[in-house]
């Protein structure tokens, strides 16, 4: 649960995206001073399927406490915070290729909710409800209802398969 100084932040964020030509400030200090934005991301991330994937550096979300979240907010403040490269796997494809995967450490997984956490308070405001994509409480399936819902006068869909187009050209 956020306290309601870090729910007054994000009303301030919100409200600020909202009103055109206003930049947003303070998220560093947001980031920084507020440790139950902390918690909250990692409650966000540590039931996913890859808490436990190991990074570079052997950790896991699984060895998570205050006092390591304490010391990455210190890092932060400091400017010693230094995100560590991804470890590389690869995912075997039904094909026979593989599909290379970027795994990133506990603590950058941790950083990197954070940062999405305040993202999404500064963009969410200002998306279409048409918009879908990656969204809170939207998917492909929100979009198809939309679709079933609104849509009555369209007559026909034209499929695209891209499955692949963004993979290496080997």
């Amino acid at each position: 649960m956020l306290s309601d100084r870090t729910l007054s932040a994000f009303a301030g964020i919100s409200k600020a995206t909202r009103q055109e030509g206003v930049r947003i400030k303070h998220l560093f200090r947001i980031m920084t001073h507020y440790p139950d934005l902390w918690m909250r991301a990692y409650a966000n991330i540590y039931s996913n399927k890859g808490a436990l994937t190991k990074g570079v550096d052997e950790n896991t979300l699984d060895g998570m406490s205050e006092k390591r979240i304490n010391e990455i907010i210190s890092k932060l403040k400091d400017g010693r915070y230094q995100p560590r490269p991804a470890k590389r796997v690869y995912i075997p494809k039904k094909n026979g290729k593989r599909r290379p995967l970027g795994v990133p450490t506990a603590d950058d997984k941790l950083v990197q909710e954070v940062v999405r956490l305040l993202l999404e308070q500064i963009y969410e405001p200002i998306f279409l409800d048409r918009s879908h994509g990656f969204r809170p409480k939207r998917s492909c399936h929100t979009a198809l209802w939309t679709m079933h819902r609104g849509w009555t006068g369209t007559k026909w869909f034209i499929d695209i398969d891209i499955k692949g187009y963004f993979d290496p050209a080997s």
